[in-house]
This record gives C-alpha cells, structure tokens and sequence, in this order.
C-alpha cells in the first residue's frame, strides 16, 4: 500500500504541488478572514462606547448655601422635584438634626427646607419604582418616607451596620444599602416577609473585596451592582467595583488608576444607556466619567473644593446635580457632547 502511493505521488507530482498551493491559499484567506472578523468586532465595540473627550460640563445654577452638609440628592420626575439628605452635623451621631429638603431642578431654589426632619444622619437616598416611596439611609437604619405626605412609615434597623451610606433601588423593588465601614450590602426584599407580613433589611452580601462601599448604582440590564468605593475612613483610596446580583461575585470594574479611577469614591451614576458611569471623589472634590465597560476614564471636572458628594443625575436632560457638604449647597451642571 505504501510502495502504491508512492507511485501515485511520482507519477503526478504536478498535482500533489497544485494541491498543497491552494491548501495554503485557503488557510490563508481563513485566517485573514478571522483577522479581519475581530478587528471588526473591536472596532465596532470601540465605535459603540461614547468618547469621554468630547463630553463635556456647563454650570447651569447653584443653590444658596442653606443646606446643611447636603449629603445625597436624588429626582423624582413624577414630582419634578430634588429630595436633598442634610447630615446636619456628625455623620455618626443620633442627634436628630438631620433633615430632608425639596429642590427646584429647574433654577435650585429651596421649595422647602426642612420637609421631613427627626432624622439623625441621613445620607444615601433611592426612590421607589413607582415613586412613591423615598428610601434614606440613617446610620443604622433604613428610612420609609411616604412621598406624597412627607410622613416617615417605618424604620428598618440593619443589624450589625456600623455606617450606613449610599440606597440604590432595582427594577424588582429591592432596596440596597452599602455600609461602609462594615464591607456589607444589605437589602430590602420586595418579596420576602417576616412572620408579621413586613419586609425586613438582612445583610445581603459581606466581603472585604467591596474595599469600604459609598456609592451604589443597579445596572438591571446586566443584573449588577455597582458600587464606588472608598476605602479606609482613616485613608480613602479604592475603586469600582461589580457585584453580579444572581451570584453575588465580586470584580473590580477595568485596572484602578489605569482603566477606572482611584480615590475616596463617593456617588454613582449612569447615563440612560448604562454605557457611562459618573463618579464623585469627595475628599478630592472631582468628578470622573468611567466607560462601563472599564476600559478608560478622565476627570471630567475639579471643583477645587472638599466634600463632592453622592451626585443626582436626570438622564432625560443630561443634568449633573453635585451636593458639596462643606459648602452647603448644590451645584448642578449640563452635560454636552
């Protein structure tokens, strides 16, 4: 059999070259083809992603400085209004001097300054998804506002927390709430009750690598949460991290201080196409926007000043709504590109 081939091989080896030759095209065309394929695709990821360079920040108004140590803000579109937490004092203390205000999104006039008060520290704040309902982080407790009264419902108490921050909600009525000194998310089921029919707030998620968790923003497309980090209260310094919210892994958004940024992260935010995400630095006073897909980030904007807190963002007019605590104000900002 082999002496067969053999001959078969002498007899026509014109044939056995044309064959190999086209066999060398053909891998060839494929493998260009492939080439071609993924720069295709990175190109078209790369087109998909909004250059951070053309985006860009107009002033648009500033409260009056009658806040006091404005902490989060948060828009209602149903009232058309901003809800402002005011700490008030000691960020640790259960004094009762916090307070909540109504803003203008409009021009920034104070359409009421205390609208809700007996609270001690609040900080982070979420509404419901049919609006009804504001969620405000206090300290060790979780603060059920009813919207259209002002009336606080219920306290929910986070066994175990230590420093309440940032309230995100998702598209399913859950309610998270970072705790920063703890390294702990916890959350309110929209679902799950006790044995007296109530919601209430359990530790959802524990883990050192969430590095000090501030700032929380639930992605539902992807089904993850996103958290701004801040590292150690003693020395901030810490960056993004993704929270996948069926299995509850934990993974650093891009390369922190090469891709995504590093610093005392406080506020998050994303556009409407979860494409960007807009991030606070409060004891630098900047303002970053991040690709959500953490391959790149600047500094859009310094505000020369301390304290650029958990920031409101109205997607729909590309608004940027910064509260600076030592100032006691709000400053908002328009977005170009």
């Amino acid at each position: 059999m082999i002496e067969s081939i053999a001959n078969n091989r002498s007899a026509y080896p014109n044939s056995f070259g044309l064959t190999s030759s086209i066999l060398v095209v053909v891998l060839g065309v494929v493998l260009l083809g492939g080439i071609g394929l993924n720069l295709y695709n990175v190109n078209r990821a790369h087109a998909q992603q909004p250059s951070l360079d053309l985006i860009k920040v107009n002033k648009l108004w500033e409260t009056a400085n009658d806040l006091k140590n404005p902490e989060s803000v948060a828009f209602s579109p149903k009232q058309n209004v901003l809800f402002v937490s005011n700490i008030n004092g000691n960020p640790t203390q259960k004094d009762q001097n916090g307070f909540i205000s109504k803003v203008s999104p409009t021009n920034g006039s104070i359409i009421e300054l205390r609208w809700v008060t007996g609270l001690n520290a609040p900080k982070g704040i979420a509404i419901s998804n049919n609006g009804n309902r504001l969620y405000v982080s206090d300290i060790n407790d979780l603060v059920e506002i009813d919207i259209d009264s002002g009336k606080i419902l219920k306290r929910y108490n986070a066994q175990a927390s230590a420093f309440l921050n940032d309230v995100a909600s998702d598209n399913q009525g859950n309610i998270y709430v970072s705790d920063t000194i703890t390294n702990s998310i916890y959350k309110l089921n929209a679902t799950d009750t006790n044995v007296n029919g109530s919601s209430s707030l359990q530790a959802w998620l524990q883990s050192p690598q969430l590095n000090g968790p501030n700032g929380l923003h639930v992605d539902n497309t992807k089904g993850k949460l996103i958290v701004a980090s801040l590292g150690k209260m003693s020395k901030p310094g810490a960056g993004i991290e993704v929270v996948d919210l069926k299995s509850k892994t934990v993974t650093a958004l891009g390369k922190e201080g090469t891709t995504s940024p590093f610093g005392g992260l406080d506020g998050i935010e994303s556009d409407a196409a979860e494409k960007l995400y807009y991030v606070t630095d409060n004891p630098a006073g900047k303002l970053f926007v991040v690709n959500a897909d953490g391959t790149g980030y600047r500094v859009l904007m310094d505000l020369h000043t301390h304290g650029a807190a958990d920031l409101g963002l109205i997607p729909a007019q590309g608004t940027i709504i910064i509260p600076i605590m030592q100032d006691n104000k709000l400053i908002a900002f328009k977005l170009t590109e």
